[in-house]
């Protein structure tokens, strides 16, 4: 039982080169302080039982920690020389990548799988560009026969590139890690390094913020005050740029929206975005085209933060089979392979019942 312990703190000394003095600092905290936690259920005979035959989550989410921790160094490094990064274009010229992408990416991978040679690993720079390669990525892992003990680490090294490159601090680490045992996503990690802010959620477990539980706020029944919750509302709206018909949508989304919220926010970061919607400081996210990477970790952490998150195109589908008014969303929940999303903070029920039957009368669902 002592020994991933003891590999964690080699690790970390060994690596220690990669870190500022404050960052080593932090981590080794981080690890004193999940090392404490895990040292109290040692002694219980029946956690121990448990834990032998599953994958010891808190350590899972150690991994990601110290993985996210030394590239977010890379970053805060190459943001010091950002004129001289080296910049290619994917899809177009808005959709790019940089070399740091690639070394961050480079770092998570080599990182986790130091400690699970036998977990499968899901990175946005080792997947070609486009809708269709996106979706084939993700349903040929999830697909593959894996032993019940393996997991999937899916990583975007760098989310919000274009906002890295010119050296806008909205940008983040995102690592999410899917069980082929429970067919769940189980533990979610977002770091912004600029920031200093790690969002984490392990499934069942609720969500942190810095190590600090977000708290559960309890949904507030619907009442007459539809429209001014909506009022009071900050929306973030994505923009994707590859495919023209998801632009329209946003557009409409946007014109729809700007005169029945408080802001629109267009914050192009669906890792950093989803966090905030967790934390309540926006109460909702919408976007189209999303990438299993863009929304792993953030899925898991707003759902354990108590917020909810709803698929467009089973909203439409179930709106044309069943003829319903926007209040019933059973089985229209997300899931890993959803890519057009409504995200809610804590406490919104009404300003997701509000924005899905808004987003439905202006056709702005489905493309």
């Amino acid at each position: 039982d002592l020994v991933p312990y003891a590999v964690e703190w080699n690790d970390a000394l060994r690596q220690y080169h990669h870190y500022n003095p404050l960052s080593t600092i932090l981590q080794l905290f981080h690890i004193l302080q999940n090392d404490f936690r895990r040292s109290l259920r040692f002694f219980s005979s029946t956690q121990r039982e448990e834990e032998s035959q599953q994958r010891n989550l808190d350590y899972v989410l150690d991994v990601a920690r110290n993985a996210s921790l030394a590239a977010g160094e890379v970053m805060l490094e190459s943001l010091q020389s950002i004129e001289s990064l080296n910049v290619k274009t994917k899809a177009n010229s808005q959709d790019i990548v940089t070399e740091s992408d690639v070394r961050c990416q480079e770092i998570i991978r080599d990182s986790i799988l130091s400690h699970f040679p036998q977990d499968q690993f899901l990175g946005e720079e080792d997947v070609d560009c486009g809708t269709a390669a996106s979706i084939k990525a993700l349903s040929d892992v999830i697909l593959d026969e894996q032993s019940n003990d393996a997991m999937l680490w899916i990583v975007d090294p760098i989310d919000g590139t274009t906002n890295f490159q010119a050296g806008l601090p909205l940008f983040c680490v995102s690592i999410g890690v899917y069980s082929f045992a429970t067919k769940e996503v189980e533990v979610g990690l977002i770091y912004n390094p600029v920031l200093n802010e790690c969002t984490t959620a392990i499934r069942g477990q609720g969500a942190y913020l810095n190590s600090k539980p977000l708290k559960r706020k309890p949904l507030e029944p619907t009442n007459q005050q539809d429209e001014k919750q909506l009022r009071e509302s900050i929306i973030n709206i994505g923009f994707p740029v590859v495919e023209e018909q998801t632009l329209l949508l946003s557009s409409r989304a946007i014109t729809t929206l700007c005169t029945k919220v408080r802001g629109i926010r267009m914050i192009a970061c669906a890792a950093q975005v989803m966090s905030w919607v967790a934390q309540s400081k926006l109460q909702s996210y919408i976007s189209w085209n999303l990438n299993s990477w863009d929304i792993c970790a953030g899925y898991l952490i707003v759902r354990e933060s108590g917020g909810c998150i709803l698929d467009m195109e089973k909203i439409a589908s179930k709106e044309e089979s069943e003829g319903t008014d926007c209040g019933n969303f059973e089985g229209t929940e997300a899931t890993l392979e959803s890519r057009d999303l409504i995200v809610t903070a804590p406490n919104s029920l009404i300003v997701r019942n509000s924005l899905a039957r808004i987003l439905k009368d202006n056709n702005c669902l489905v493309y």
